[in-house]
């Protein structure tokens, strides 16, 4: 004979019992819904994808949610706030690719999608690698996004050196900083770069939105928008532009000038043009 509906309610919190903490334990406002599914502490976890290993995972405490979005949380267990950070070696295609390190951090869709908060850092080796601290990383597909006091030191020809609000790091060292972003360029630049958008690839970088270049011996560009050609060592500014040195000032539109802006053309004058000897 089936039992009754409330005996087996009954039974289920019971069970549940066993897996959960118990009800009258919870703090207030806190269901029994909203507790994990499993938990671990000293937690090492490896994720694969068709056989391959795509991460391998150190954390002080492990956390499974089934609810609404599905997901695994890394980091300090509850009530700990001195626990080692959770430490995250990535790899594609079953080769190392680098780490992130975090306080927290979640999983998603079965580790496709890792979200670290909290003195988060990753490190990519490899063409193109990079060091990027932030408060905020996600790692998805080849993709990081930082948010939050982005500082990042970027490997390709030439090295970059951000800090920004926002940045995002593509395969090869393509990367996007936004917010506010401070660009110091190595190479045949030598130079740092402030505007609203820097972004960079294969040599090319270029910025937007209030740009201001201050070159290696004080010469100071400022335009709309600037890009810089590691190849071709110089910057250009196909719209409007202000152009300041040592005795020089000039206001055009359409400058290309070299690297250190102590040789430079350009296409018309728009307003003064001051050279003194």
């Amino acid at each position: 004979m089936r039992p009754p509906r409330l005996l087996l309610v009954l039974l289920v919190l019971v069970a549940a019992g066993c897996t959960r903490r118990a009800v009258e334990g919870l703090p207030p406002g806190v269901e029994v819904e909203d507790l994990p599914e499993s938990e671990s502490w000293d937690a090492r976890l490896r994720t694969s994808a068709d056989g391959r290993p795509q991460l391998e995972i150190d954390a002080p405490y492990l956390a499974r949610y089934t609810r609404d979005t599905q997901y695994v949380y890394l980091g300090p267990p509850p009530g700990d706030t001195a626990s080692v950070p959770v430490q995250i070696r990535l790899f594609d295609d079953g080769a190392p690719r680098g780490s992130v390190r975090a306080r927290e951090v979640r999983l998603y869709d079965d580790g496709a999608r890792v979200e670290a908060d909290g003195d988060a850092r990753a490190t990519v080796s490899g063409s193109g690698g990079a060091q990027i601290d932030a408060q905020r990383l996600t790692v998805e597909a080849d993709t990081i996004s930082a948010l939050g006091r982005v500082r990042a030191e970027i490997q390709g020809e030439p090295s970059a050196r951000v800090q920004a609000a926002r940045l995002r790091l593509a395969p090869g060292g393509a990367f996007t900083a936004s917010g506010g972003a401070v660009v110091e360029l190595g190479g045949r630049a030598n130079a740092t770069v402030r505007a609203r958008t820097v972004s960079g690839s294969d040599g090319r970088y270029t910025a937007t939105g209030r740009v201001r270049v201050l070159a290696s011996g004080g010469r100071t560009l400022e335009a709309e928008r600037v890009v810089w050609s590691e190849a071709a060592g110089r910057f250009s500014a196909p719209g409007a532009f202000a152009f300041d040195g040592p005795g020089e000032r000039v206001r055009g539109v359409g400058l290309s000038a070299s690297a250190d802006l102590s040789r430079y053309s350009f296409r018309r004058a728009t307003g003064e043009i001051e050279v003194r000897e």
